[in-house]
């Protein structure tokens, strides 16, 4: 069988090798002859099938098993392996009826005949470093040396393995989690569904909610200026809605929630001052207050009997505070929220309850950047995981049944509908054809799911920040595609810039010397994680990022872009999310899993083997040194001030506000200190330093359309580089459960544990 056929080269010893008289350097994807000369750059596809062939040498391999190694999560065409065969032989030299290099036997597959020597000399001396670091490296690269053979294969394994099955590092199974309750990991890739649209206008639709029986769906229409929203209900295929509330400046309704016996829907209307949970009648009519709202941000559902509502809000009375989110009851009889009884630690998130049909399950995420489903009770108690993905989610919802849950939630390859059977662990993950699906809604009596499509495009652009008010009607755009481009990182020099895109169809960090825009090529090697940007170091030819290894784990990487080179780092923690330098060559911050999904800043001594903790802050999600004012800033989930601690993290305090969130998306470090994009009452993109020693500053740059997804600054130049987005549509969404197949019959299964 294709799928139990191992790949002999598991793992590999270098970046590069001899094959015949040729020199292969798979970073740059590049044919060189080893006398000197020319090198030639294959594509990514081509190379998989090199190294394939490689890790099967004077053996034959089938066309199917190429095609299943390397093009593992698409139908290509037969003809790909062909033309992959042919552009390798053209940079081989070889010849298809003489030939030194790859050998075809007919109707059966092909066979690499040429001697195989792997540089591992030569690949290590080519990963150095400036000698400005050269101590830390070289304690670094002594520490790699005096590893177990094992341990160093695997950290060789690592540096070169997502260039031959980047597809795969995608979609493989994330590492299983430490707890005793059952979980689940996919092992599959997702499989592409055609969607079908029952609401596409211009303007945004959002958050539907199916009626019990199916027939309808209510969902939140926004005005295209997005100064206000109202509710609409049409029935569920691609007709006009209705209105069922009006659209009112200043005034948005959101989140409706269609009442188990029909007749209602619950939602949230607010204001700018205020925010109420209110109840229409499904048929329309004068809405009716129903008691304040716990989180403006966050949905509600409802209990089964009808008669209470759920959602989940903060603890304590004082939303400035830092600390996570709870599960909370109202009774609509009386309009008060009560929290509900089980076990948490104060700083978890848990947000998005759903409470399953037979009123016995309560369904939620906990917590956000590494985000899992569990359950509890619907009394309460203790709660159970019932995942170890480690995500961010986008809603979830329980089949009528109340055996499964369907939930939304962010893959590497977009954002996914998955269908989790909670007693066996069975899973099966659904990617749209034309766009990501979030925020699922299930009828109480129905065998149909409800979605928002999600498309977006997202542009890099430069602005001059002594442009003031007009820098963003003046902004130009770097790079265009038709894809999207995020999370820019320009070099300390002001030359480089790197960024996050989907630009050939896969997410993958690009590299361009700003000065010559044709320069622009993706870095192999790692698949990397879009929530940060990479972090440069001082000296503009290093930089850190997060990205999913071969088995699927979040690995801290270094890379050197302007090489093209990347070498994993040994950082102790199996779930890092951020890394970052510190001033002191010896040290490292690093952000990590601690305990159940919650985070952790770490200060690591990393001149010894294995790493070793100075010091820690808890619930930190992301934060960098800076040097000019001998300080780390960083930023908690949930709470919108910035901190700041000493260099050896001690000292933590408060010490600015931010309006704009989330700031890990609007926050850099500069030679100049640290800034921040935030937003004031007569500026929405209000450019500033964040509050420290050095004295105050801020530009009102204008309008923007979006919030930027990332922004990067260059103090030399005054150039500010931002990912905004060009369009972001919303539209409504139908699929058939039925599409969701079980696990066991062919479709992506998990495992219980």
């Amino acid at each position: 069988m294709l799928k139990s056929h191992k790949n002999l080269l598991e793992p590999r010893p270098s970046d590069r090798l001899r094959i015949g008289d040729q020199i292969v350097d798979i970073p740059l994807r590049e044919i060189a002859p080893a006398s000197g000369g020319d090198a030639t750059r294959v594509t990514l596809k081509s190379l998989g099938v090199l190294l394939t062939l490689v890790a099967h040498a004077n053996k034959l391999v089938s066309r199917e098993a190429l095609l299943e190694w390397v093009w593992p999560d698409t139908l290509p065409g037969d003809d790909v392996v062909t033309q992959a065969i042919t552009q390798l032989r053209r940079a081989l030299g070889d010849d298809r009826e003489q030939p030194r290099y790859i050998e075809t036997i007919a109707k059966q597959g092909y066979r690499l005949v040429a001697p195989v020597e792997w540089l591992v000399e030569q690949a290590d001396q080519a990963a150095a470093v400036t000698a400005e670091d050269a101590s830390a490296t070289a304690r670094i690269e002594t520490s790699t040396s005096s590893m177990s053979s094992a341990t160093r294969v695997r950290w060789v394994w690592a540096l070169v393995s997502a260039v031959v099955l980047v597809a795969v590092v995608a979609t493989m199974a994330y590492w299983r989690g430490r707890d005793d309750a059952a979980a689940v990991v996919p092992t599959q890739p997702v499989k592409p569904v055609a969607l079908q649209r029952i609401a596409s206008s211009p303007q945004r639709e959002e958050w539907p909610s199916l009626s019990p029986d199916a027939s309808q769906v209510v969902y939140v229409l926004n005005r295209e200026d997005l100064q206000a929203a109202q509710l609409v209900v049409q029935t569920s295929s691609a007709v006009p809605p209705k209105p069922l509330t009006e659209m009112v400046e200043g005034r948005w309704d959101a989140f409706p929630a269609w009442s188990p016996n029909g007749r209602d829907i619950a939602f949230m209307r607010a204001t700018e001052a205020s925010c109420e949970l209110m109840m229409i009648p499904a048929t329309g009519g004068a809405p009716r207050g129903l008691g304040d709202c716990i989180d403006d941000s966050m949905p509600v559902s409802w209990f089964p009997d009808g008669k209470s509502l759920i959602s989940s809000g903060r603890l304590g009375d004082d939303s400035t505070q830092s600390g996570g989110s709870a599960l909370y009851r109202m009774s609509i009889d009386d309009g008060r929220w009560s929290p509900i009884a089980y076990e948490r630690a104060d700083e978890d998130i848990d947000v998005r309850p759903m409470v399953s049909p037979d009123g016995r399950w309560i369904a939620f995420q906990r917590n956000i950047s590494l985000g899992d489903v569990w359950r509890i009770p619907v009394a309460g108690g203790k709660p159970q995981r019932l995942t170890t993905l480690r995500t961010n989610f986008n809603g979830l919802a329980w089949t009528r049944d109340s055996r499964s849950v369907v939930f939304s939630r962010y893959r590497s390859d977009g954002v996914v509908l998955g269908k989790l059977e909670v007693d066996t662990g069975a899973l099966v993950e659904y990617r749209g054809n034309d766009g990501g699906m979030s925020a699922p809604s299930i009828g109480a009596n129905g065998d149909t799911v409800a979605f928002v499509v999600e498309e977006a495009q997202s542009q890099l652009r430069r602005l001059r920040v002594a442009d003031g008010e007009q820098a963003f009607a003046r902004a130009k755009i770097l790079y265009p595609s038709s894809r999207s481009d995020i999370q820019p990182a320009v070099s300390p020099d002001g030359r480089q810039m790197v960024f996050v895109s989907d630009r050939d169809g896969e997410n993958r960090l690009w590299w361009a010397d700003l000065a010559q825009p044709d320069s622009l090529r993706p870095i192999e090697g790692l698949t990397p994680m879009p929530r940060f940007p990479v972090l440069w170091h001082a000296d503009s030819t290093r930089a850190l990022a997060i990205g999913d290894s071969l088995d699927g784990r979040k690995t801290a990487y270094e890379i050197e872009p302007r090489l093209g080179r990347v070498r994993r780092l040994e950082v102790p923690d199996p779930v890092p999310v951020y890394v970052a330098y510190h001033p002191d060559p010896k040290r490292m911050l690093v952000v990590a899993e601690r305990e159940q999904g919650r985070l952790a800043m770490m200060l690591y001594d990393r001149s010894v083997q294995p790493w070793r903790v100075l010091a820690q802050i808890d619930d930190a999600v992301f934060g960098f040194a800076d040097p000019s004012e001998r300080r780390i800033v960083f930023v908690r989930t949930y709470d919108p001030a910035i901190w700041q601690a000493d260099l050896d993290l001690s000292h933590v305090r408060r010490i600015d506000e931010v309006r704009l969130r989330p700031r890990v998306r609007t926050l850099t470090s500069t030679s100049d200190g640290v800034w921040v994009m935030d937003t004031g009452p007569s500026c929405e993109w209000l450019w500033r330093r964040v509050k420290g020693a050095r004295p105050a500053s801020a530009q009102c740059l204008g309008s923007g359309s979006y919030q930027p997804s990332g922004v990067s600054f260059d103090v030399a130049s005054g150039q500010l580089f931002a990912s905004t987005p060009n369009f972001s549509g919303l539209d409504i969404g139908l699929l058939p459960l039925s599409v969701f197949a079980a696990a066991g019959e062919g479709e992506t299964s998990g495992t219980k544990r």
